[in-house]
């Protein structure tokens, strides 16, 4: 399963990494099935990067991740996430603190073998 990511520091990326699939930026295009890992901007809002991949790719996708620092935006801790959802009727997988950790890492290969 492609994992394409949208890292603006590189956490993204980094997790998109640790999921042992093949990965590629929001930037290239896409013409199969995909899990999405992007992130929480500012205070709780999707990225511009991330409408513009959704916008034209949401058939695509079928899940995300959503990362975000806890610490420092503890009150809109990944409301991103939500408004995907929201949104663009996805799926979210997984809510993440920064690059994640172990169980985050094995809950979304869960959900990738699971499709």
């Amino acid at each position: 399963m492609l994992v394409v990511y949208d890292s603006r520091f590189g956490t993204g990326k980094k997790f998109a990494q640790k999921l042992d699939q093949p990965i590629q930026s929001v930037e290239e295009k896409i013409n199969e099935d995909v899990i999405f890992v992007t992130r929480n901007e500012g205070q709780g809002e999707i990225s511009q990067a991330a409408i513009a991949f959704l916008e034209a790719n949401k058939a695509f996708v079928k899940g995300v991740v959503v990362n975000g620092d806890k610490e420092r935006h503890a009150d809109t801790f990944n409301f991103a996430a939500d408004k995907i959802a929201e949104q663009y009727g996805l799926k979210i997988i997984a809510k993440i603190q920064k690059e994640g950790n172990e169980e985050d890492v094995a809950k979304v290969k869960e959900f990738i073998a699971s499709i």
